[in-house]
């Protein structure tokens, strides 16, 4: 668990509670063509670059004051929204996800002159109720998120592969999540999709300036 999360638990005297429903903004990114990239790297290289790249998400994130639930290969998972409660969990993630891009640019721009390849980035980002608290077995138990919306989020970042395949960054976001930002945020409709996994259709937006 993050350090800043658990010392909120423990300040809040919140280790052990159990879990609650909240409404909440997820955010999943995930690296495009990350395993083709790696092919010839010794796995020293692979975990240099790795911790590069998860010193610029995080800082992000985290200045928005969003909570890193967990790392996942080379994919980031955060919420906004818990364990403390936020007024407003989505304007937030859309400020971080816009800082999020512009670090992947400005670290793009340095490779380029280094002569690496350009990291591509995909992000998905969703609001709506989740069951936030301690999940998992009586031996292992971590704080983190379960439901829809959190499943949406993870297939938001996954249609970016499909609807922006050579983007630099993508960031598909949900129309609600849009709806409940309550601030200007640059997106562009990219129509109603239905995600896996998920009997709704879902009307999506592609965040950018």
């Amino acid at each position: 668990m993050p350090h800043t999360l658990v010392t909120r638990l423990v300040r809040e005297n919140r280790v052990g509670a159990g879990s609650e429903e909240r409404e909440l903004t997820v955010m999943f990114t995930d690296m495009a063509d990350f395993s083709a990239r790696c092919e010839d790297m010794s796995a020293k290289e692979v975990a240099a670059f790795i911790n590069d790249h998860f010193a610029e998400i995080p800082r992000c994130i985290e200045a928005e004051g969003g909570t890193i639930d967990k790392y996942i290969g080379d994919a980031v998972m955060a919420f906004w929204g818990a364990p403390d409660t936020l007024e407003n969990t989505a304007a937030p993630a859309c400020r971080a996800a816009l800082a999020i891009r512009e670090a992947i640019r400005a670290g793009n721009r340095e490779r380029k002159g280094r002569g690496e390849k350009p990291v591509r980035l995909r992000i998905g980002i969703h609001s709506g109720p989740a069951l936030a608290g301690n999940i998992g077995a009586p031996g292992r138990v971590n704080y983190t998120l379960v439901g829809d919306t959190v499943n949406a989020a993870q297939r938001l970042e996954a249609l970016g592969k499909e609807l922006q395949p050579d983007a630099e960054v993508s960031t598909i976001a949900s129309e609600t999540l849009l709806a409940g930002a309550h601030e200007r945020v640059p997106a562009t409709p990219l129509g109603s999709v239905a995600l896996r996994g998920r009997s709704e259709p879902l009307t999506v937006f592609r965040i950018a300036d």
